[in-house]
C-alpha cells in the first residue's frame, strides 16, 4: 500500500511536468534475510510524453515489479525445544506485477490541470486508480499551489474463510487460484478502496532559497491484512487480522538552497506522520547536489526515520503468552516499532543543446544516470518480524540505471 501511494504521487508530478520526453529506468532492490536468503525486486519502467499543440499533452507508461526470494509465512516465537524461530523459516516465491498508465494534461501560462489512469495486475491483487491534479502560480511566479486527489478501486484475493472467527481463519497459499468463479478454488475477491489527497505550497523566499510545505491524507477501507501471513497466538497459527479502516495523514516541510558560487544546492526535509492504527513516525532527510563541470551532476542523500508500533502489535512472545490485542494480531514489520537509516548517491551525465543546436540532431537534452543507496534497519522489538538481518553492512541495497531524453 505504501508503494502504491508513492507511485500515485510520482505519477502526479510526472503529469504536471509533461513534455516531449522518453524516460526509462531499471531499479534493482535486494534485501538480506535470515539464513542467507534474500528478497530481490527488479523494477523496469518506461514513460513517454508528447505535447499536442501549446496546451495539450499526452503521456503513457509501463512498469513492472519482478519479485523473487524468500519471505516468512508465520510470525511466532520458538516453542520449547525448538532451535530456530518460526519467523526465520521462510518460503521461496516469485511473482510479477504489471502496471500501465495513461495521462492527459492541460498547461496554461500560470496553471495546469491533469488527469491520469493506472491499471495494475498481479496474481493476487488488481488495482485501478484515477488521479486529478492541478497547479497554479500567483502573479510573479514566486508562489505556487498544487492539489491532487487519487481514488483507488482495488481487489485482493483471500482464502474463503466465510464467517470464521479471527483465530479460526486460514491463510491463502500460493497454490490457490485467484479471481476465478471456480467454487473449488476456495478463494474470494475482497474490495479495497483508497482515497488520497495532497496539497502543497511552494514559495521563493530569496533568489536562492525555496521553501515548500505540504500535507496529505488517506483513507483506506477494506481487507488490509497479508492473506498469506500467519501469527501464532497462544498455540494457534491463524491468518493475520488487522482493522478494515485506516485513516492516515502526514505533513512535510522542504527547503532547497542554491549555492551559485560553488555550483551546488543543498536540501532539507522533515516529515511527520500519524494514523488511526496508532503508528506515528518522523523522518529527516538531507541532500547535496554538486555540478562537476558542465555535464556531470553528483548527488548525495541521507535519511533517518523512526516509527512507533500499531496499538495491536505485540512481540511474538507476547502473542504466545498473553494473546492478541482484541481481535487483531499482526506479523508485519511495518506495524512494529523500528528505526531506519538510508544513505546513497547518484551520478548523472547531462548533455544540453547549446546555441539552438539539438543534441544528436534531435534532443533538447540527454540525462544518463546511475544511483546506489544502502538502507539499515534497527528493529525495536525482541522478535523481529520479517526475518530481517541487521549489521554493519546495509540490510538492503537499491541501485538504479536510467536514461531521460527530452525533445
Amino acid at each position: 500500500m505504501r508503494l502504491q501511494l508513492v507511485a500515485a504521487l510520482l505519477l502526479v508530478s510526472s503529469v504536471a511536468r509533461a513534455e516531449d520526453r522518453f524516460d526509462s529506468t531499471v531499479t534493482w532492490f535486494q534485501e538480506r534475510r535470515e539464513g542467507g536468503k534474500a528478497l530481490t525486486v527488479i523494477h523496469p519502467q518506461v514513460d513517454v510524453g508528447v505535447d499536442v499543440g501549446n496546451v495539450l499533452s499526452l503521456g503513457a507508461g509501463y512498469q513492472a515489479d519482478v519479485v523473487s526470494g524468500a519471505t516468512p509465512t508465520i510470525y511466532a516465537a520458538p516453542r520449547p525445544g525448538e532451535m530456530v524461530d518460526a519467523v526465520t523459516s521462510a518460503s521461496d516465491f516469485s511473482e510479477t506485477r504489471h502496471v500501465g498508465q495513461a495521462s492527459l494534461g492541460l498547461t496554461g501560462s500560470r496553471s495546469s490541470l491533469a488527469v491520469a489512469y493506472r491499471y495494475g495486475t498481479e496474481r493476487d491483487y488488481h488495482s485501478q486508480s484515477i488521479t486529478a491534479s492541478g497547479s497554479v502560480d500567483l502573479p510573479g511566479k514566486n508562489t505556487s499551489f498544487t492539489l491532487s486527489y487519487t481514488r483507488n478501486f482495488d481487489h485482493v484475493c483471500d482464502f474463503d474463510n466465510g464467517d470464521a472467527e479471527p483465530l479460526a481463519r486460514r491463510p491463502l497459499s500460493g497454490q490457490n487460484p485467484c479471481f476465478t468463479d471456480d467454487a473449488t478454488a476456495r478463494t474470494v475477491s475482497k474490495p479495497v478502496s483508497v482515497d488520497t489527497a495532497q496539497a502543497a505550497v511552494t514559495q521563493n523566499l530569496t533568489p536562492t532559497l525555496v521553501l515548500q510545505a505540504g500535507i496529505y491524507g488517506q483513507i483506506v477501507r477494506g481487507f488490509q491484512a497479508n492473506p498469506y501471513r500467519r501469527v501464532r497466538v497462544f498455540e494457534i497459527d491463524a491468518q493475520e487480522s488487522v482493522p478494515e479502516v485506516r485513516d492516515r495523514g502526514a505533513a512535510f516541510l522542504r527547503m532547497n538552497l542554491a549555492l551559485p558560487a560553488i555550483h551546488a544546492t543543498t536540501s532539507l526535509m522533515v516529515r511527520g506522520y500519524s494514523d488511526t492504527w496508532g503508528i506515528s513516525s518522523g523522518s529527516v532527510e538531507i541532500g547535496w547536489n554538486q555540478y562537476l563541470g558542465k555535464r556531470i551532476l553528483f548527488k548525495l542523500r541521507g535519511r533517518g526515520y523512526q516509527q512507533s508500533a500499531a496499538v495491536f502489535f505485540r512481540d511474538a512472545t507476547e502473542y504466545a503468552k498473553i494473546g492478541p490485542a482484541g481481535q487483531y494480531f499482526t506479523g508485519d514489520r511495518e506495524h512494529a516499532p523500528l528505526r531506519t537509516f538510508l544513505a546513497g548517491g547518484k551520478l548523472s551525465y547531462i548533455v544540453t543543446g547549446e546555441g539552438g543546436a539539438p543534441v544528436l540532431g534531435i534532443f533538447d537534452d540527454i540525462d544518463f544516470h546511475l544511483s546506489g543507496e544502502g538502507m539499515w534497519t534497527i528493529p525495536m522489538t525482541e522478535t523481529v518480524p520479517g526475518g530481517d538481518v541487521s549489521g554493519a553492512i546495509p540490510d538492503a541495497i537499491i541501485a538504479e540505471l536510467g536514461l531521460l531524453l527530452r525533445y
